[in-house]
């Protein structure tokens, strides 16, 4: 009997637990704030769990945060700013291997590696009236190079056992320093700055591209081409048509947004005027730069003056009138993104008594009859190059550049057999190209090369690199 009535019980119990969860699960749903309120208890007197801990109000921390950066900024702002004010950047490290078909001598190779370029360059500004400053350095070595020695009087000024040779000059690890002076803010940029110091000359395209900018490896023959001695009036020998860098001053500005203007004066005895002695006769140069869109353009430029054969840098100018001519563009094609073409044109002439530096020079012809006399035009120059290229952006070739250029060069044009002429045909691939400040590339470029003589009735030596052909290949890493 007792233990029926305790099933009965049970039984109950059971029952009225199914009711209260039937009656309180619609509370529940309906009423979430009963759930936030006092403990509560179920029949068999268990504890409910505790309520979750209350999320802290972000306000106060994003508060306490702010203050703590407003202090930081504050003595940050206390210490000497250097934003802006001096940055590093790589220009150009290059390493070059070629292979030349000239032959060598016994011993030597025709193969070669080497470090072509080794630049790291600082700048910054100072404030608006100085917003800019710029210096290269060179991590290469130069070498030694040997300026033009006097002639002794009463002597054969061609014969090198009567005359010594030019004396060596120290090497000069700074290639490029300048400074940028804004005189009138208000009237920048028609009158932008005026610079000053030792930079790549601003005529022509190549010669003021930087080394880590061009698209071929070789130095065009507009800068500098030839190879061994040679006397006056010769074309053989070495010349420096145009030098790329020189101690100068000059005046920069727009005007309109379209023209672009360069007028100064430089010491003409290319960048190691500082070794040589920056009293040499000076020469003053102007270009004027039509833009006619913003990527295209058309420049005119001039330099006018006088050159010196003795303690000079630059060969085979002579001494007497010194002058340059010359006309370049740049087309990029907005219609086939990519492709670009650029050309430059030159003529000029050196001195009555052109020399090669280490060779003995003379102060005035030695015929007059040939060349006029002291201080007249003696040989009369030209070169001219022009060159296409397409950047491929996309497809399987993406990032490959090909290249094709092609230039002259004649060192006297009164003279015939003296032609050198070369046809470049590379490509680049690009592995980071956000030029100016980024370009790190390979470059694969072949040349054919041609030198017809040194004048009538002269053949050149299979031992003349600018008569025989060259294979080169070049690595780049430049960061700014």
């Amino acid at each position: 009997m007792f233990m029926r009535s305790n099933r009965v019980v049970l039984a109950v119990w059971i029952l009225g637990m199914g009711v209260s969860l039937l009656m309180g699960a619609p509370a529940t749903a309906a009423d979430p704030a009963n759930q936030i309120q006092g403990p509560a208890q179920d029949v068999l007197g268990a504890q409910a769990p505790s309520p979750s801990p209350s999320v802290s109000d972000p306000v106060p921390n994003l508060e306490t945060r702010l203050g703590a950066i407003e202090e930081w900024k504050a003595k940050i702002e206390r210490l000497p700013s250097l934003s802006n004010k001096f940055n590093i950047g790589l220009n150009a490290l290059q390493i070059l291997y070629t292979h030349q078909n000239a032959h060598v001598a016994e011993g030597k190779s025709q193969d070669n590696i080497s470090i072509r370029r080794s630049e790291f360059l600082m700048y910054g500004k100072i404030n608006e009236y100085v917003p800019k400053w710029h210096a290269l350095m060179e991590f290469q070595n130069n070498g030694l190079t040997a300026n033009t020695p006097g002639c002794n009087a009463g002597t054969d000024c061609s014969s090198r056992a009567a005359n010594p040779l030019g004396t060596n000059t120290t090497t000069n690890y700074f290639r490029e320093s300048y400074v940028d002076f804004r005189p009138i803010i208000g009237i920048a940029p028609n009158l932008n700055v005026i610079r000053a110091g030792v930079f790549r000359m601003p005529w022509g395209i190549f010669t003021e591209t930087t080394g880590g900018l061009r698209d071929i490896i070789s130095t065009p023959f507009l800068n500098t081409v030839g190879v061994g001695g040679g006397s006056r009036n010769s074309t053989a020998g070495q010349v420096d048509f145009l030098q790329e860098r020189d101690l100068f001053a000059d005046v920069r500005g727009t005007l309109f947004n379209r023209l672009e203007y360069v007028g100064g004066v430089m010491n003409n005895n290319n960048v190691f005027s500082q070794n040589v002695g920056s009293n040499g006769p000076k020469v003053g140069y102007g270009r004027v730069r039509f833009l006619v869109t913003d990527i295209s353009f058309i420049s005119f430029t001039t330099l006018q003056g006088e050159s010196n054969n003795t303690g000079t840098q630059n060969n085979g100018r002579g001494k007497g009138a010194f002058d340059r001519y010359g006309v370049d563009f740049r087309y990029a094609s907005r219609y086939l993104p990519g492709f670009m073409m650029q050309g430059e044109y030159w003529q000029g002439h050196d001195g009555a008594n052109q020399t090669n530096v280490g060779l003995p020079a003379q102060g005035s012809c030695g015929n007059p009859v040939q060349c006029g006399g002291n201080g007249a035009p003696g040989v009369e120059r030209r070169t001219w190059y022009v060159y296409g290229k397409y950047y491929i952006s996309s497809g399987p070739l993406e990032k490959f550049e090909p290249i094709v250029m092609y230039e002259q060069f004649d060192p006297n044009t009164s003279v015939g057999n003296d032609m050198y002429t070369r046809t470049i045909v590379g490509v680049n691939y690009y592995f980071e190209n956000l030029p100016p400040k980024i370009q790190t590339k390979i470059s694969v470029d072949y040349e054919f090369r041609h030198h017809s003589g040194n004048g009538p009735g002269t053949a050149i030596p299979n031992t003349d690199p600018f008569a025989q052909n060259i294979f080169l290949v070049q690595f780049q890493v430049r960061y700014q």
